[in-house]
C-alpha cells in the first residue's frame, strides 16, 4: 500500500476555511437593505419597479446563502474537531500500547 494507506488531514486549510466562512457569512449579514436609498437616482418608474424586484429578490436569496454558508461553516468545525479528537484517541492508543510493550 506505501503512502497511500493514510488519511492525510490539512488542520491549516480547515482553519482557514472555517475562518472563511464566518468571515463570508458575517460580510453577508452585515449587507443592509439600501434598495430604498437608490429608489431616486432611477427616474422611471419602470425601472424604479424592476430593481426594487431586483433588490427584494436579492435580499430573499442572501438570506438562503447565509443560511447555507452558516451550515458548511458547522460542518467544517464539526469535521475538524472530529478529525482532532481522532488524532488524540490514535495517540492516546497508541502511547498506551507502547507502554504495554506492545501488548
Amino acid at each position: 500500500m506505501g503512502g497511500h494507506d493514510r488519511l492525510v488531514v490539512d488542520y491549516t486549510l480547515l482553519e482557514s476555511s472555517k475562518s472563511n466562512l464566518q468571515e463570508i457569512k458575517k460580510v453577508m449579514d452585515d449587507i443592509d437593505d439600501h434598495g430604498e436609498d437608490i429608489e431616486d437616482i432611477w427616474g422611471h418608474d419602470s425601472i424604479a419597479e424592476k430593481m426594487g424586484e431586483f433588490v427584494s429578490n436579492w435580499d430573499n436569496y442572501r438570506e438562503k446563502l447565509v443560511d447555507n454558508v452558516k451550515e458548511l461553516g458547522e460542518h467544517v468545525e464539526g469535521a475538524l474537531k472530529n478529525f482532532k479528537k481522532q488524532d488524540l484517541d490514535l495517540k492516546n492508543a497508541t502511547e498506551k500500547h507502547g507502554k504495554n510493550g506492545g501488548k
